[in-house]
């Protein structure tokens, strides 16, 4: 309620509310209560988009008075129109102009961590529409923050305007950034105003953030009753891939099993987290193309790779992912048809005009068709088109070189000593085996078919999850279920692939250890039998800390849970 209420009053909100304590509701009915709406539109991962049409909208909608739905079947003249749109939607190469189409006067977002990163395309078009049109906002995670105020300044700002509580200007966030990371902190920065004797200086920010109207935090409250406990799950790497993690790993090695190369330490610890579950990944090349043929293809490709990264940097509209890019080059060197359109009001054949208005199988005796009004050709290489071109320099090579190899990935297993144990543990009672590598959860499941459930990524393992009663031994994807899902049936969890995120365990922790946990005590067992598993289970205790102390909500690695070791 006084989330409802700040909305109402402040006209924004910024909310560090934590898993499981409320925000489905707050996305439903924020729309209801903000003065003066008329379209809104709700932003959330795509995984709880199902959840919050298929149970969700209908379960609270028995009790509370709730927006119009976009494409639903009622319509009450009153209520303002709520668009719900998955942030992969607004990614999407054809979703450019989205929200300059719907033109929302509010925007919600749910999970809001999913623009925190300025280079994504999402992130670009949602700050592009603000900047233009300065939309009314909310803005709410139990995960608001993942490393840094550079993180959520941005959202902050476009929700509460000139009253919120973080910088506005590049410079003097980078600059609180930098004094606020446990790396650099204390170095001397005008936020240092914030202090008053005896205070440290996250605790003086703490109290400038919660502090601001408009700003919800859900503090100290735990929502669920029961226990937490990790441990560690003993697992020793068999010799045959300790060697080849031996040799990938040493400073002048930095070789995969099959012998490639690897030119990037991000590479080299990707393929060490793989190895410690028994396999990796490689390119296979099932047309057996010549090496010069690979050779050729993958240097014009990192070409290209590098040109596309560049360009994205400094995006605008219709020019802001990989696949718009492409369509760009391939106007200016190719040319273009425009074809020009014109509304036309046509009568319709289904018009029912004995049905009220609100009725879903109600339609307009005459309704608006696009018609072909002209068209015209654009030659190659003309830069005052109505479209935008882009003359990249890599372009008609990659095009040139691009088909004539075509490598598939492919996972390769050395041993299955961790699917082996993984199965074991699922053997015992019913729980939740998390996993990061699809190539893991994926033979996980087929090694044993028929006796596991498996919570794949997509829309099949959404409705999978739906469905889940906790009598299950479920392999499920950190990924595509480790955010929003009520998964509170279950209280075992083996995470065999440890994220390194503060966030992403908050987030996949609170799925089982949330309101409605009925058995006493969450268990949680995590394999730590190499060192970049064990690094990634810290960095995230370390992380947690430094988000529960910007806020002051609690982090379930820092504050709920007991540790095994």
């Amino acid at each position: 309620m006084q989330a409802l209420h700040e909305i109402e009053t402040v006209g924004g909100l910024l909310g560090p509310i934590g898993v499981g304590h409320g925000k489905t509701l707050i996305d439903l009915l924020a729309a209801m209560v903000m003065p003066g709406v008329q379209q809104a539109v709700l932003l959330l991962p795509p995984n709880l988009k199902t959840q919050l049409l298929e149970a969700d909208w209908h379960y609270y909608g028995q009790h509370w008075k709730l927006p119009n739905l976009a494409g639903g079947r009622w319509h009450h003249p009153e209520r303002p129109l709520l668009h719900v749109i998955a942030y992969s939607e607004l990614s999407g190469s054809k979703n450019s102009d989205l929200l300059s189409r719907l033109k929302p006067d509010f925007i919600i977002l749910d999970e809001a961590q999913n623009l925190a990163d300025p280079s994504s395309a999402r992130t670009k078009r949602y700050l592009r529409y603000y900047h233009a049109n300065k939309p009314k906002q909310v803005a709410m995670s139990g995960t608001l923050v993942k490393r840094a105020l550079s993180d959520y300044a941005h959202l902050s700002a476009a929700s509460l305007g000139d009253g919120a509580p973080t910088p506005h200007s590049f410079p003097v966030i980078t600059e609180w950034t930098k004094a606020l990371d446990p790396k650099t902190f204390g170095m001397q920065s005008d936020i240092h105003r914030l202090r008053r004797p005896g205070d440290d200086l996250m605790t003086a920010f703490r109290r400038r953030l919660v502090s601001t109207p408009g700003v919800v935090s859900s503090g100290s409250l735990d929502s669920c009753q029961a226990s937490l406990t990790i441990t560690e799950r003993p697992l020793t790497m068999p010799p045959s891939v300790l060697e080849q993690y031996k040799k990938l790993v040493r400073a002048d090695g930095w070789q995969r099993p099959d012998g490639e190369e690897l030119y990037d330490a991000l590479q080299v610890a990707t393929c060490a987290r793989q190895l410690a579950a028994g396999f990796y990944y490689r390119w296979r090349w099932p047309r057996g193309e010549a090496l010069e043929v690979r050779q050729k293809w993958l240097d014009v490709r990192k070409e290209w790779h590098r040109e596309l990264r560049e360009k994205l940097k400094h995006s605008k509209e219709h020019m802001d992912s990989p696949l718009l890019l492409w369509q760009a080059c391939e106007r200016w060197f190719d040319g273009y048809v425009v074809i020009d359109r014109e509304e036309e009001l046509v009568d319709n054949p289904h018009y029912t005009p004995d049905l009220p208005p609100d009725h879903y199988d109600y339609q307009p005796a005459r309704h608006v068709v696009l018609c072909e009004k002209s068209r015209r050709e654009i030659p190659p290489k003309t830069k005052n088109g109505p479209k935008p071109v882009w003359a990249a320099e890599w372009f008609e090579e990659w095009r040139r070189v691009k088909d004539t190899c075509q490598p598939e990935t492919e996972a390769v297993w050395l041993d299955d000593f961790m699917l082996k144990d993984a199965q074991a543990w699922l053997e015992a009672k019913p729980g939740l085996v998390w996993y990061e590598f699809s190539a893991f959860g994926y033979e996980l499941v087929h090694r044993n078919r028929g006796k596991l459930t498996h919570a794949c990524p997509g829309e099949e393992g959404n409705l999978r999850v739906l469905k889940l009663t906790g009598k299950e031994h479920c392999v499920i994807s950190i990924r595509a279920h480790g955010t929003g899902k009520n998964l509170q049936m279950f209280h075992r969890n083996l995470v065999a692939n440890p994220p390194a995120g503060g966030d992403a365990w908050e987030q996949m922790l609170g799925r089982s250890h949330r309101a409605g946990q009925e058995a006493d005590e969450v268990t949680v067992e995590v394999y730590r039998h190499t060192p970049e598993y064990k690094e990634a289970v810290q960095t995230a205790r370390d992380l947690a800390g430094y988000i529960q102390g910007t806020f002051g909500g609690t982090q379930k690695l820092v504050s709920s849970a007991t540790w095994g070791f």
